[in-house]
């Protein structure tokens, strides 16, 4: 029986071909509390990470340090995964293998962050 090769498509482009393989995974973070006796662990948020091994010049064309947000889908046996992606780095392991490391793209616009609440310092 015959395994069908993963298909990627970056915003609506086949790339299948320009690569040798593409590796994915849907990490997730994991959130620990202690209370000084024991501790509960927490399951966060999948996020979503894609290298891309033996890229073509195409592909490594997208690398930008995570500038762009790319819609990156993969599919194989009748299934799929859809996420919004950035790419941000390009290298050349030991052994000659050029890789391109991706991951979930976040809006940075609506990143938690700690900011002034005036009316609180007043209380």
């Amino acid at each position: 029986m015959a395994v069908e090769r993963l298909r990627l498509e970056i915003d609506g482009e086949d790339f299948t071909g320009d690569c040798e393989d593409v590796r994915f995974s849907v990490p997730r973070l994991v959130y620990e509390e202690d209370n000084g006796r024991s501790a509960v662990k927490f399951l966060g948020p999948a996020g979503f990470q894609l290298t891309v091994i033996n890229p073509s010049d195409r592909v490594r064309g997208l690398v930008d340090g995570g500038a762009v947000t790319r819609t990156v889908k993969l599919s194989a046996s009748g299934s799929s995964i859809t996420h919004s992606t950035h790419f941000h780095k390009e290298w050349t392991t030991t052994d000659g293998v050029c890789k391109v490391f991706g991951s979930l793209a976040w809006d940075q616009a609506q990143d938690a962050e700690w900011v002034d609440e005036p009316q609180l310092a007043k209380a």
